[in-house]
């Protein structure tokens, strides 16, 4: 069930809204008018029972920098234009009990270096059957403290491998802390949202945010909305989603021009709002919400030019706007 708005950061506001059933996903043949609003990194938000535990994980595990930690809400960074939020259940939009129906692509350079890496460390590794002959996989899983998947997927550079896309060549990678056994990094990163049927959204997505595909991730069409940040709309191949935005999970965009964007987005058929307004919590970050067509939860944010924000804004200033 969806819970009345609570700041993703920090729980300052709290605004009475209405919970709402999924609504039929409607075709959308035209965007509103005007230039479309700058995107500068892509951002998803987590959902945990001990959210400690989880940046434990994405932070000595994985060797991510945390550039925001706001108590409950950690920030983390995981490629050049590509941040993961990880938050207190207690203090969120979602509940850590939603089944985790979303999946993080970290596209690599090193990929045989992060499989023995999690070997060393006793984890499960799960594979998904995209294997090269007599060799690694292409891809593999592992999950994090609380059960989402995150997949590694190897950088291929070859127009002729399967995993090819070409934006992937252009986003420098992040290194990691984690390497004990040579360099390893995060060239870039997919999201992977699913409903029941992906089709009927869209043209929804690719009207809102002005994008086309740039290439196929695990057969579905990849967006590119930030130098390193992808999203993939793809259908879901368990049983029927009674509610896709029960997903444990909020895409977000990262933003100089929020309000821009709150009037772009309140006037796309098929959105509707969570916030009747651009909020200012706790005079850190600007910040609205709504659902696309299926009910996935859709955040933007502005973070306002102050010491607790310093370090992420001075990497989003060096990010390439979308």
């Amino acid at each position: 069930m969806r819970r009345s708005y609570c700041s993703a950061y920090l729980c300052a506001l709290l605004i009475t809204a209405a919970c709402t059933q999924e609504q039929p996903a409607q075709q959308v043949a035209t965007a509103p008018s005007g230039m479309r609003p700058d995107i500068v990194a892509t951002n998803a938000f987590y959902y945990y029972d001990d959210v400690e535990a989880a940046w434990i994980f994405y932070r000595d595990t994985l060797g991510l920098e945390t550039v925001i930690d706001y108590g409950f809400a950690k920030i983390m960074r995981l490629a050049d234009s590509s941040y993961l939020t990880l938050v207190d259940a207690a203090e969120g939009m979602h509940s850590a009990d939603e089944p985790k129906i979303v999946t993080l692509h970290l596209v690599t350079d090193q990929l045989n270096r992060w499989h023995t890496h999690f070997l060393r460390l006793g984890m499960p590794i799960e594979y998904d059957g995209t294997s090269l002959q007599g060799g690694m996989p292409d891809s593999f899983i592992v999950r994090d403290s609380e059960g989402y998947a995150l997949r590694f997927v190897r950088y291929n550079p070859q127009p002729n491998q399967v995993s090819f896309v070409d934006s992937f060549a252009y986003a420098p990678p992040v290194l990691s802390t984690a390497g004990s056994n040579g360099e390893m990094s995060i060239r870039a990163t997919a999201f992977s949202v699913y409903y029941n049927d992906a089709e009927e959204v869209r043209p929804f997505f690719e009207a809102l945010f002005d994008v086309e595909s740039v290439g196929v991730l695990d057969g579905s069409p990849l967006y590119q909305l930030a130098g390193s940040g992808f999203v993939s709309l793809e259908d879901y191949d368990g049983p029927t989603l009674s509610s896709p935005g029960e997903n444990g999970m909020t895409l977000s965009i990262f933003t100089n021009e929020v309000d821009a964007w709150f009037d772009r987005a309140s006037a796309m058929p098929g959105f509707e709002l969570r916030t009747p307004e651009v909020l200012q919590e706790s005079g850190l970050v600007r910040v609205f919400v709504g659902y696309d067509p299926a009910g996935i939860f859709l955040e933007w944010d502005t973070f306002l030019d102050l010491p607790e924000n310093r370090l992420l804004n001075d990497y989003l200033r060096w990010s390439d706007v979308y």
